[in-house]
């Protein structure tokens, strides 16, 4: 964590247009979240992200007076309205972002993040290839997958399995952490003998092509398959697999980290559902256990009104907007000041009306 805060106070340092010697201290200090609020991760990372918001502000010595607000845009998981809404922010007095959700945004924007130095942090965007060396203006604030699939690489070694199948959707955060799975299986001398890629999470509408997909893996000799997909597709695959025979003895399944997320948001899940996905190996994000975190989790329920339970993105949401805080505060007690100009290449996209 206090890698993450030290690097954005490099980048916000670094940016052009933000840091001046004798402007005024700002009253508001604006950072932009771009989430599909539709989306599950979207809901709970909006009621963490206002939490941490609210708790940043309850002290107003933090920021020498200063407010820091989110400014929320709903993507509604469309990467038109993300883009849109990034370069809105762009163009206004953010000093971050927060976004975008998926690796496929998070690719597009981080070259224009790069183009006009505004920072971007997403603790959901955790495709292995997203790397800092390449985009030093955007920063993932929680675990790469590459970290999840060196596990699951382990436990498969650790239960002595050879081959695997993979059904993963056709987005850059399944497809690239489902290739680093290969590599660290590749090292183990393991393989991934059959990759099942279904359409993206956003436009699958019916279960034939996971139908298609269960169906092939059925005649194949490989009986261990790794589900990296997100709620809905896995869902949908659990049921299709029941109803196909496939969650019986014979069969070994392993769910990254969306089932614990479904399970901690939405626990209890009803009978069916609970009994589609009985049996199957998943994994949790650890989270050090600490007093705040605690704390945190008991308030839960009163932010959420009950609608949502709190999973691990909601604490690394929480924990973004205080590293942007604390970012912000490093440079406010450096007596350096936060000011914007208009940048010029924003206004050339304008003039050329993509805006």
């Amino acid at each position: 964590m206090s890698c993450v805060l030290v690097l954005l106070s490099v980048i916000v340092l670094s940016g052009d247009g933000i840091i001046s010697e004798g402007a005024s201290r700002p009253h508001v200090v604006n950072v932009g979240a771009i989430f599909g609020l539709n989306t599950l991760h979207g809901k709970v990372a909006y009621i963490a992200m206002k939490a941490a918001e609210d708790d940043v502000n309850s002290d107003p010595s933090f920021l020498g007076g200063s407010k820091l607000r989110i400014l929320m845009n709903d993507a509604k998981r469309s990467g038109f309205l993300s883009i849109i809404g990034a370069l809105k922010f762009m163009e206004t007095d953010v000093v971050a972002i927060i976004g975008p959700q998926t690796s496929i945004m998070a690719h597009v924007l981080s070259y224009i993040a790069n183009e006009l130095k505004v920072p971007m942090l997403s603790f959901t965007a955790l495709d292995p290839s997203l790397s800092p060396l390449q985009f030093p203006f955007f920063v993932q604030t929680a675990p790469s997958d590459l970290f999840l699939m060196r596990a699951i690489a382990e436990m498969i070694t650790y239960y002595g399995w050879s081959d695997v199948v993979a059904l993963y959707n056709d987005d850059d955060n399944s497809r690239n952490g489902i290739t680093s799975l290969g590599d660290e299986l590749e090292g183990r001398r393991c393989k991934i003998s059959y990759k099942a890629v279904l359409p993206l999470d956003v436009v699958i509408t019916s279960p034939r092509e996971i139908i298609d997909e269960l169906t092939k893996i059925q005649g194949m000799e490989s009986r261990v398959i790794i589900v990296h997909t997100f709620p809905k597709t896995g869902r949908m695959i659990f049921e299709e697999a029941k109803k196909l025979g496939m969650m019986e003895q014979g069969y070994v399944w392993i769910a990254t980290t969306w089932l614990t997320s479904l399970l901690d948001s939405y626990s209890p899940l009803p009978p069916k559902k609970i009994e589609a996905i009985r049996g199957v190996l998943t994994l949790r994000i650890h989270t050090r256990e600490s007093r705040k975190r605690r704390d945190f989790g008991a308030r839960w329920n009163k932010l959420s009104n009950g609608t949502v339970g709190l999973n691990v993105y909601g604490l690394y949401a929480y924990d973004t907007v205080w590293i942007i805080a604390r970012a912000v505060k490093s440079l406010l007690d450096s007596e350096a000041n936060i000011t914007f100009s208009s940048d010029s290449k924003l206004t050339s996209l304008k003039e050329e009306h993509l805006i």
